[in-house]
């Protein structure tokens, strides 16, 4: 059991998956299939009398288990462990509200109000949160304590399979991107402009699931993660085929450096990408993954050493492909890794992560899923400490990390 558990996430960790088994049960009732999936990865694999499901982008992928399973307190004995530097001991993500708070502009419980003030008439110098909700207009926080709004925003993604839109913020703040259906919406929160580009004809086409989005280099120009054809738009209006990325772009992070790094999915090497060409590869293999983020010579992502029932969050050197640290979490169910209760938000220093994570075992005794906690991981010596917390709508808020802490006098 344990080697086809590794087969499986090996063949599908180049699959987008941040919205799984929780919403798989509001979402029950939508009987439509994704129009623009027709030729994508779909599976259904039998997992301990349990069903998994694979399939493109933020749909159901759950395996319920009857019985929960004691989280052990000694590192995982899974293939590739013992010798392998950087692992901590297994990780309880239900201990992270005992955790000290760590500094930040964010307060420490978020529920932003209903119907803020619009941002297009009361600009804010800068977002370092940008919260979406179906049907609500898109609230973005101020490192100040402010929410806003963004009008129009409500009903963008109505009529796909998740009607909810998916933003990036840039890395200073200013600007919020996301995908709509009629194109790349980019908002100026600090002089209140908003902008629609044109999707470009190769992936115009109506979807089912509006692609997430990610701010380049410079934030200068947007990379959309579209399932089929990876594309970088501009904002002066420049658009560039990214097709070389192949389909299904989980695995890939923007450097600050400017180049993509890319886990290639047979290799398990570390590709960086500049100009559309390899300029460097890894010797071995990386942990396997997804949800990947890129930080200051590293990178980072959600996933594992190999098999048996444990995922967590792993930090790489981009360079060597090394382990830099790994705190596994026993999850039987995937509840971390395939359905999505853990994702890297971005580097805050050279020794800190950012995580958003939700505590959940699937199960009838333990369940949990439903308070989700930006977590700062010191992953050189192993430590947590909690930013803030919200409930199950914090799901698929989007971070400025750069912005987090707060400033040292």
């Amino acid at each position: 059991m344990t080697d086809l558990q590794h087969v499986l996430r090996e063949a599908t960790d180049h699959v987008a998956s941040p919205d799984l088994a929780g919403r798989a049960l509001v979402a029950a009732h939508r009987t439509r299939v994704r129009r623009a999936s027709a030729g994508a990865l779909a599976a259904v694999v039998l997992l301990g009398g349990g069903a998994a499901w694979a399939v493109q982008d933020r749909v159901p992928h759950a395996e319920v288990v009857d019985t929960p399973v004691p989280t052990p307190t000694a590192t995982p004995t899974v293939r590739g462990t013992d010798e392998a530097g950087g692992t901590q001991p297994v990780w309880d993500p239900f201990t992270v509200v005992d955790e000290p708070r760590f500094d930040s502009v964010l307060r420490n419980d978020l529920d932003p109000p209903a119907s803020p003030p619009s941002v297009l008439d009361q600009p804010v110098p800068a977002a370092v949160l940008a919260w979406p909700e179906e049907g609500r207009d898109l609230r973005l926080l101020s490192p100040g304590g402010e929410w806003r709004a963004v009008p129009g925003t409500a009903s963008v993604a109505a009529s796909t399979l998740r009607p909810v839109i998916s933003p990036a913020i840039s890395s200073d703040g200013r600007l919020v991107a996301f995908a709509a259906e009629e194109g790349l919406w980019v908002v100026d929160v600090a002089t209140g402009e908003r902008r629609v580009l044109a999707w470009p004809e190769e992936i115009a086409a109506p979807s089912d699931t509006l692609p997430a989005v990610q701010w380049m280099a410079g934030d200068d120009a947007v990379l959309v993660h579209h399932w089929d054809t990876p594309w970088i738009m501009g904002l002066d209006g420049s658009d560039e085929d990214a097709s070389y990325l192949g389909r299904y772009t989980a695995s890939v992070a923007v450097d600050p450096d400017g180049a993509l790094l890319q886990r290639d999915f047979r290799s398990g090497s570390l590709l960086t990408w500049r100009d559309g060409e390899v300029v460097h590869r890894t010797d071995d293999g990386i942990a396997w993954g997804e949800r990947m983020v890129a930080g200051p010579g590293m990178v980072a992502l959600t996933g594992g050493l190999g098999g048996g029932a444990y995922a967590g969050p792993v930090v790489v050197d981009t360079a060597t492909g090394a382990l830099v640290a790994y705190a596994p979490i026993e999850e039987p169910s995937s509840e971390y890794s395939d359905n999505g209760h853990l994702t890297a938000q971005g580097f805050l220093d050279e020794d800190t992560l950012l995580l958003l994570v939700a505590p959940v075992r699937f199960g009838k005794e333990t369940r949990g899923g439903d308070e989700w906690h930006l977590v700062a991981w010191e992953f050189r010596t192993g430590g947590f400490q909690i930013v803030a917390s919200g409930d199950t709508r914090m799901r698929d808020v989007a971070v400025a990390v750069g912005l987090v802490a707060t400033p040292t006098p």
